[in-house]
């Protein structure tokens, strides 16, 4: 489990306390109204509101006094120039800061969606197609993992290190990709799991189908992504603007 992965259980215990009366799609919207109430509320707390506004107030004034200047003075358009820029890092320097603090639990927020909208495993009756880096190394399905998220994900054999020597790979959630773990799997973890370090397989992609919210439309808008992202961007720029966040 990664740095963001440590909300994922209480993420799921929510969703599914939903699940017993919202569908999918209700589910991602209340999931995007939440994230931009949790993040814009940061964002207000965190930040300097009185500073912002004042600061924006001075990039208005520096830009309209480059607006209304005549450029006869080249050096005075420049003073005008380095002022306005001037404020406007400044503005950038206050926002930052908040910014990216308040979007952390966004992105934890966002790292579950993925794994418990993005994919799902077939019927059990269906294989899946499996690819694998190196090409060409011999791999086999052997059945399906009932202990997983998803009780039908496929379970893989791969050869280890050591003539002979085998590995059963059971992927714990419906996730397409599977690789040893690396240094980033510390922030955000794979819930599938990863492969051991003594064989020479480096990758496992599963052809998995992706999961529909949505029973109509092009196929990129029926995920997750467009629901969650549009609810998200709409409701955090109607509190900004209701409540006055700068």
């Amino acid at each position: 489990m990664g740095l963001f992965d440590w909300p994922a259980p209480a993420f799921t215990t929510l969703d599914d306390l939903m699940g017993d009366a919202i569908g999918p799609f209700g589910r991602v919207l209340i999931w995007g109204l939440l994230c931009a109430v949790v993040s814009m509320v940061l964002y207000r707390v965190l930040s300097p509101q009185t500073r912002i506004k004042q600061i924006k107030a001075d990039v208005k004034t520096a830009q309209k006094a480059m607006t209304d200047d005549d450029g006869e003075d080249f050096a005075h358009g420049m003073r005008l120039a380095r002022a306005q820029l001037g404020h406007s890092f400044k503005l950038v320097g206050f926002v930052i800061g908040p910014a990216v603090l308040a979007s952390m639990p966004a992105l934890a927020m966002i790292v579950w969606l993925d794994g418990q909208y993005g994919y799902r495993c077939p019927a059990p009756d269906q294989t899946v197609t499996i690819s694998v880096e190196p090409q060409g190394t011999p791999i086999e399905q052997v059945g399906i993992n009932s202990d997983a998220q998803d009780s039908s994900c496929p379970t893989v054999q791969i050869p280890g290190t050591l003539d002979g020597q085998t590995h059963v790979i059971a992927p714990a959630a419906a996730i397409p990709v599977m690789h040893q773990k690396v240094w980033w799997n510390h922030l955000i973890g794979n819930p599938a799991g990863y492969l051991p370090d003594d064989t020479p397989v480096t990758q496992l992609r599963f052809d998995l189908p992706a999961q529909e919210i949505i029973a109509f439309g092009p196929g990129w808008a029926r995920g997750w992504e467009l629901t969650f992202f549009v609810a998200l961007l709409l409701a955090s720029l109607g509190i900004k603007k209701g409540f006055r966040i700068e």
